[in-house]
């Protein structure tokens, strides 16, 4: 069983590069919307998100019966087991733990199939299709966390197809797509509503900065976002999260700007961390860099990333991600001086 720990649970004075975020925060549209509904949490918010699903579904060109809201993704990806029944469920790993302990939790039985060092950590599809005819429900992060690697809509269509074929469902989760410059090419939401097999997920944590209000969503067939609708609970997306994410998904200027920026510091954290001595970094697509120690003083993620804290800055451990040992991190990218401060500090460490 893998231990339950997640990125973003360091301390105030550290500069956190273990949780992917938006280095830039909130947008000013979010912020403006907290503030001005502030007085309206003595009131119970609307029950079924409405006005947050209808502005999603604006956001997407997808209409409001193909969408879910789930207060987090994580409560989404909880409730697909429980949905669909699913007596087996298929893991490609390494991949984000939320999945094993959804499955478990619904006394579900786990398929692993693992995508190797050998090939960038990029599953190869037929490994997954020899298992379809034995499982309900195949996750699949894209793209994939820790390791960052994204697989093309071509690629993912031919499998949500085999998927189709075997009467399985594909769980897609697409919480870091906002950040990949070939974001409309390489998501597949817009093809979820009219796949009875095909279900995206995505969220407002990572690219628009709010983990603390708790906000994702779901993507697909109308009788699918049915089943999973019918299980969650009353009034599950607090009424400032619902404010929040109607007007920060209004806000292209923010979008825009954190699009630009965040390409061009992923190539500079990049360009920085493989030419360090002792690292192997592999290639980005997403806001955050997946990293390897190799032939130096270090031994394991763990160790580097005390002396990191010592520092001022902390990494994420990988080491408890299935599929990997204590010899993987990764680390988000932030902002210029913060990007050059983890490139001096792990230089000066390893």
């Amino acid at each position: 069983m893998l231990d339950r720990v997640h990125g973003g649970d360091v301390k105030r004075h550290i500069v956190d590069f273990s949780a992917n975020i938006n280095p830039f925060g909130l947008s000013p549209k979010a912020r403006a919307a907290i503030i001005k509904n502030i007085a309206g949490v003595i009131h119970y918010p609307e029950p079924d998100s409405r006005s947050l699903k209808q502005a999603l579904a604006d956001f997407h060109g997808v209409k409001q019966d193909n969408l879910t809201v789930g207060n987090g993704s994580i409560e989404l990806i909880h409730l697909i087991p429980k949905a669909l029944k699913a007596k087996k469920i298929l893991i490609v790993t390494p991949a984000f733990s939320e999945y094993e302990f959804s499955a478990r939790s619904n006394g579900s039985k786990i398929v692993f199939v693992r995508a190797e060092e050998r090939g960038n950590f990029r599953i190869g599809l037929k490994k997954i299709q020899r298992f379809l005819s034995r499982v309900d429900l195949v996750f699949l992060g894209n793209p994939n966390n820790p390791t960052g690697s994204c697989l093309h809509s071509g690629e993912l269509s031919s499998l949500a197809g085999a998927c189709a074929r075997h009467k399985a469902l594909l769980a897609v989760d697409e919480v870091f797509m906002d950040f990949v410059e070939t974001r409309e090419k390489d998501s597949l939401l817009s093809a979820a509503p009219g796949n009875r097999h095909l279900l995206v997920l995505r969220s407002l944590t990572k690219f628009f900065a709010l983990p603390g209000l708790r906000l994702g969503y779901a993507a697909g067939h109308r009788d699918i976002v049915r089943r999973l609708s019918g299980l969650q609970y009353p009034w599950n997306i607090n009424s400032l999260a619902q404010a929040a994410g109607k007007e920060t998904l209004k806000d292209t200027g923010y979008m825009d700007h954190s699009r630009r920026y965040i390409e061009k510091e992923r190539e500079y954290l990049f360009g920085g961390l493989k030419d360090i001595k002792g690292l192997k970094a592999f290639s980005p697509t997403s806001n955050f860099i997946f990293c390897k120690l190799e032939s130096c003083a270090i031994k394991s993620a763990k160790v580097l990333n005390e002396e990191l804290i010592k520092r001022g800055l902390a990494v994420r451990d990988c080491g408890n991600f299935r599929g990997l040992d204590e010899k993987f991190f990764r680390a988000a990218v932030r902002k210029r001086n913060e990007n050059r401060r983890l490139i001096t500090s792990l230089k000066e460490v390893l």
